[in-house]
């Protein structure tokens, strides 16, 4: 894997992670042995419930030497094995994946996407993501206090456990308010970085002012 695709990988790695509610602790995290590196681990990666895993990335498929790979440096470091990657090579590998228990993430198919009509296809999407994000594209879901109120929480904080302790529920209820919300159609459906989720929520509270007082003015023109 060349060094560009091994970053890009990474950084695909992460942000999937955050989306799901785990906090990222460290990136090449190295093992040592006295003052000898031994070994390296993508990203060291914590869940909602504090259980923390050694997370193996691969810009391909996932074949039984990544899978071992996976399992040998997550018990280097006594942490869960994870490994990021498309999808398996073959059965050996899924086989091997169960018998070792490495929690497998497959990455979507939109990073599988390689010829010159699904690249176009691909950039269009990044661009609407882009402008969803920040606000532009219109939203048709309305949201209650109840949604103006976790929205405020993402928004003003600085990750995912502030905001959850300022609304005073855990990690598991938050990710649990966020799919309601994307569910409604409130918050896009598709992975979002803690820090796409606090823009695009401060977006969608301000649209929602904007809204309020148009409506409000509209009521007293009529």
């Amino acid at each position: 894997m060349s060094k560009v695709k091994g970053l890009s990988s990474e950084r695909i790695a992460k942000r999937l992670l955050e989306s799901r509610g785990f906090h990222i602790l460290s990136t090449r995290h190295e093992i040592k042995e006295g003052d000898e590196k031994v070994a390296e681990v993508d990203i060291i990666a914590e869940d909602s419930n504090g259980e923390r895993y050694a997370v193996e990335v691969k810009a391909g498929k996932g074949d039984v030497n990544s899978i071992r790979q996976a399992y040998a440096n997550a018990k280097l470091c006594e942490y869960k094995p994870m490994l990021i990657c498309k999808g398996y090579t073959d059965d050996a590998a899924r086989k091997a994946a169960l018998k070792l228990d490495v929690k497998v993430v497959e990455l979507s198919e939109y990073y599988l996407l390689l010829e010159p009509e699904e690249l176009e296809s691909i950039i269009k999407k990044c661009v609407e993501e882009v402008f969803e994000t920040h606000g532009f594209l219109p939203y048709s879901a309305e949201i209650d206090d109840k949604d103006r109120k976790l929205l405020k929480a993402i928004s003003t904080a600085k990750n995912f456990d502030e905001a959850a302790e300022q609304i005073k529920i855990n990690r598991k209820e938050l990710g649990k308010k966020i799919e309601d919300l994307t569910t409604r159609g409130i918050l896009p459906k598709r992975s979002l970085s803690f820090r796409d989720l606090k823009r695009c929520s401060s977006s969608i509270l301000a649209r929602s002012e904007i809204m309020s007082k148009l409506n409000e003015i509209e009521r007293k023109l009529k």
